[in-house]
């Protein structure tokens, strides 16, 4: 595996023009969907073309988002209504590292609080969970999970932090670990991983240790799953040096990508320009201008 220090980055005109001269180099491609596929639920340019493109060359691929909030299910019905017929077996969000991290801790069967929304099926309910949202069954909780959006933040998060205070070795997991999310034209919502972080700093402020359990990206857990679930589909194994992912994000996409050992790509849409890029620590191996 490459050191981000290691890697030297090339910029070219498009995804798609590069990948003409360059397939024989792949086995596979992994995709970020939020600011690489569609920003703010429309299409980025160049999406159906690249679509079109992977279907006709029979090119495996997978996309993965930090999105777990919304189910594969809901995920790919967003996907199609913009146009892009893309399959639930064809995403893996951070969602679905709930199962192997369920099933690795001995946790199944076990009630959790959500702070938040889940997905629709609920992510932590389809790994073999209890779940509550309900503030008074924290007691009886084995930890709790940071969702996203429609809940009270103020009587949710003061209640987690107190619980914590009292049982600092119950389990504080969290999917998606991005701070923040675009959220329109220049504006961001701050995330579960910014939210988790925060009741991290401020029970550390109070003397309380709780090491969240992050399984989005740029950690492991995501690549892991999108990694065995590309060979379980497909049946074969693949090399982790002949799999391109392509994001929009250095911290989230990149970073993980270059740790896990897949060859990375940045692409110019989302949250990411060049001077960014030129500043980062994280360095991708390709940029590319557009799809």
């Amino acid at each position: 595996m490459l050191s981000t220090s290691e890697l030297q980055m090339t910029v070219f005109a498009s995804l798609l023009e590069w990948l003409e001269s360059h397939l024989n180099e792949l086995d596979a491609l992994v995709f970020d969907i939020d600011g690489v596929w569609m920003i703010d639920h429309r299409l980025v340019g160049g999406s159906l073309e690249l679509l079109d493109y992977l279907r006709r060359k029979h090119i495996l691929f997978s996309l993965l988002t930090n999105d777990a909030n919304h189910s594969v299910m809901e995920k790919s019905q967003f996907l199609q209504k913009c146009g892009l017929e893309i399959t639930p077996r064809e995403i893996v969000s951070c969602g679905d590292g709930l199962v192997p991290f369920v099933a690795t801790h001995e946790l199944d069967g076990q009630r959790f609080f959500a702070m938040g929304d889940l997905g629709k099926p609920c992510f932590g309910e389809k790994a073999g969970l209890l779940m509550t949202r309900e503030i008074e069954n924290l007691p009886s909780c084995r930890g709790v999970i940071v969702g996203e959006d429609n809940y009270d933040w103020q009587d949710v998060i003061n209640s987690v932090v107190n619980h914590f205070i009292e049982c600092p070795e119950k389990l504080l997991i969290v999917p998606n670990p991005d701070e923040f999310y675009p959220k329109g034209v220049g504006k961001i919502q701050i995330a579960a991983g910014g939210v988790a972080r925060f009741i991290q700093k401020v029970l550390k402020t109070y003397g309380i240790s709780v090491e969240p359990f992050f399984l989005g990206k740029p950690y492991a857990p995501i690549f892991k799953q999108t990694h065995l679930q590309l060979e379980e589909r497909f049946g074969i194994t693949l090399d982790r040096r002949r799999i391109l992912m392509i994001g929009d994000h250095l911290e989230s996409d990149i970073l993980g990508a270059n740790n896990f050992g897949y060859r990375s790509a940045l692409l110019l849409s989302g949250l990411t320009n060049e001077k960014h890029v030129e500043t980062s620590r994280v360095k991708p191996e390709l940029v590319f201008k557009a799809l």
